[in-house]
């Protein structure tokens, strides 16, 4: 019955006077310096950097690692040869009487690779010739180095068994008698399957924590600053308020998401081009999402936000402070972020039974939406389950501030 009547109160009232509040609430949100960080340089810088940081220090091509050769073999210039046309490798000739350990424990060489004197002996006699690789296993571009030497070694001994084949008239496949073929149910490249995982979890972080600096200052700060009684004067009822103040976050919401998504989709494009150099496979650094898979993203990355947002106002009216209110919010957005981690990890069966989980469900869809594989009832089931949840929220962020014993309790 209350919530009916708190309905027909909000049908019945001018549209004017919410207009007003919802374009105070954004004037004092554009005013307020962090709050626009938030909103515009967290998704916008933040998320292209957490993406491509980690894959720029590892790509070979624009960041090679040092390796340092000691050939104690004269007559291996043809593997020396093949190692020199690797772009991402900078290699220098070392000499033989120096400490290999020292050098790459001081950094001077990301990995030293020795050619031992008796390498091309043992090839040409038809035996197995050894590489020695000193490298640093908490060194990023050390580790890249040993696979760029994997590589090569990989390509080289190729080469080798097949000239030995040759010789002796053997078939390729006397070596390799079975083949393994497999197929995919779903045709989803590496960058795809990273994006699947990382993508939504940046997209829910900026959602939630977007607008939470906002939503208490416009609650417990303004009750704190005492400018909420001189606007519980004026001839507006408090659902009115309430839904004035959301709707103001709410376009600041939107204005995240807007930059929220440009931002991955700046990022995830130098990440694709990143991942073929650290990878050396073009192929699989493909990302290809449809237009409505993005619409899909785009609509459940909004609704996130806007129950974030109505979860935090709730809270924020409950609390008596706006330190208060600040402490319930860190608590909240932690609460949020982490199980976000766990998403990413999480085998289908368990994700399609949390579709109905406020904010985790949503971001679940996403991560669909990324691999082409959005089911509609799986859409729809979200999307309601979703909205109902915000309206929950809405009506009792409402009963709280028309509450006077919890609106200016001590």
């Amino acid at each position: 019955m209350r919530r009916s009547r708190s309905f027909a109160i909000w049908t019945s009232l001018p549209r004017s006077q919410l207009a007003d509040i919802v374009w105070r609430e954004f004037l004092d949100a554009l005013r307020d310096r962090r709050t626009m960080a938030a909103t515009i340089l967290l998704p916008l810088v933040l998320v292209p950097l957490s993406l491509n940081i980690p894959m720029f220090l590892m790509s070979p091509t624009r960041n090679p690692p040092t390796l340092g050769l000691l050939q104690l073999d004269p007559d291996a210039g043809d593997f020396t040869a093949m190692l020199m046309e690797i772009n991402e490798l900078q290699v220098t000739g070392i000499s033989a009487g120096q400490n290999i350990t020292k050098l790459v424990a001081d950094n001077v060489f990301d990995l030293v690779l020795m050619i031992p004197a008796n390498f091309s002996q043992l090839i040409l006699s038809g035996g197995k010739g050894s590489l020695i690789v000193t490298f640093d296993s908490t060194n990023t571009r050390s580790t890249t180095g040993v696979s760029i030497v994997e590589f090569v070694r990989s390509r080289y001994a190729d080469v080798i068994v097949e000239e030995r084949l040759k010789d002796l008239n053997v078939n390729s496949s006397i070596i390799e008698p079975v083949d393994l073929k497999v197929t995919s149910v779903r045709e989803v490249t590496s960058t795809q399957a990273f994006a699947g995982m990382m993508v939504p979890y940046f997209i829910g972080i900026v959602a939630v924590l977007a607008g939470a600096s906002f939503t208490t200052d416009t609650t417990a700060g303004e009750k704190e600053r005492k400018t909420l009684e001189a606007f519980l004067t004026m001839p507006v009822t408090r659902v009115r308020i309430v839904f004035g103040k959301f709707l103001g976050v709410l376009a600041l919401s939107i204005i995240s998401v807007i930059f929220d998504l440009l931002g991955v989709v700046i990022g995830v494009s130098f990440y694709s081009s990143l991942f073929a150099e650290v990878t050396m496979a073009p192929g699989a650094a493909q990302l290809s999402i449809t237009p409505s898979n993005m619409l899909v993203i785009a609509i459940f990355a909004l609704i996130v936000s806007m129950t974030g947002d109505a979860i935090l106002m709730a809270v924020c009216i409950f609390a008596k402070s706006f330190k208060e209110a600040q402490q319930y919010s860190s608590l909240l957005t932690t609460a949020f972020t982490m199980p976000m981690i766990a998403i990413m990890f999480l085998p289908p069966s368990i994700l399609g039974n949390l579709i109905a989980v406020p904010i985790y469900g949503p971001i679940i869809i996403m991560r669909d939406a990324i691999y082409n594989v959005t089911a509609p009832d799986r859409l729809i089931f979200g999307l309601a389950t979703s909205l109902a949840y915000l309206v929950i929220l809405l009506y009792f962020a409402v009963r709280l501030f028309s509450s006077e014993r919890i609106l200016f309790r001590i």
